[in-house]
């Protein structure tokens, strides 16, 4: 027996320029099925960026497949219309961040927030057994721990600071790139503080394609086969913006200590 499980997620946008993208963000690269276990569901998927970005998922069989885990649906920040996923370099810094609602009558088994893509795909966000965390591509690894309650509203903000670096692999650096991960389930944000890229180009290698944006998952396995379930995942007032890179922080710090000795 199938069971029939709907999912919407609606992205209210901002504008998005980067440190060095030569163009600012002006739509997102819809990437619908990045995993498509479950290929019998349908799935209408809508993109009104900047006001907001849509799936609806319906008859999604969680047990009639076999083994199969989940699907999931990406929208990457783009600077030409959608035609492409936007490629981040070593030098494109950003602070990124947005409210997520998500509210279902069977949230677990759901995940939502950022989502990045270079040797692998990257997440930080809040996971189906309340954890809220990031791994993956070439993120660094931090865990909040079991934090958040399925259905409960939470800010997410991701801030990327780049390095004195090129990002090439091979040359040396001696300030890394580094993130910043932060959450706030309404008492106040918390933050990991900055965590250096420890990679051998100290930050985002520039040859390779790196592309960052949200999205949700639905995990099959947590469903029940005969109750109905239904899920709002609302990503709003997303407000990513250009941070200048490490060496232009250093310069500025150079200016004021001149003017102190002054």
């Amino acid at each position: 027996m199938k069971t029939a499980q709907s999912v919407l997620a609606i992205i209210a946008l901002g504008a998005f320029a980067g440190t060095s993208l030569g163009g600012a963000i002006n739509s997102v690269k819809m990437v619908n099925r990045l995993f498509n276990d479950f290929p019998d569901s349908t799935l209408v998927a809508t993109n009104n960026y900047p006001s907001s970005v849509s799936w609806s998922e319906s008859n999604f069989d969680p047990f009639g497949d076999g083994g199969n885990f989940a699907n999931r649906h990406t929208a990457y920040f783009s600077a030409d219309g959608g035609a492409t996923a936007n490629d981040f370099n070593y030098t494109d810094g950003f602070d990124a961040s947005f409210d997520l609602n998500l509210t279902s009558a069977n949230p677990v088994g759901r995940e939502a927030g950022f989502h990045a893509d270079l040797f692998g795909l990257g997440f930080f966000g809040v996971l189906p057994n309340g954890e809220i965390a990031a791994f993956g591509s070439i993120l660094p690894f931090k865990t909040f721990g079991t934090v958040w309650t399925p259905g409960q509203a939470v800010s997410l903000r991701m801030i990327l600071t780049p390095g004195d670096g090129n990002g090439q692999p091979g040359n040396t650096w001696t300030i890394p790139s580094t993130i910043e991960y932060i959450y706030d389930l309404g008492s106040g944000p918390v933050s990991s503080g900055q965590i250096p890229f420890t990679n051998g180009e100290g930050g985002v290698p520039s040859p390779f394609p790196f592309f960052v944006g949200f999205g949700a998952q639905n995990v099959g396995s947590n469903d029940t086969p005969t109750s109905a379930v239904f899920t709002n995942i609302k990503f709003a007032n997303v407000a990513p913006v250009p941070t200048p890179g490490a060496a232009s922080l250093l310069g500025l710090a150079g200016l004021v200590g001149l003017r102190r000795r002054r």
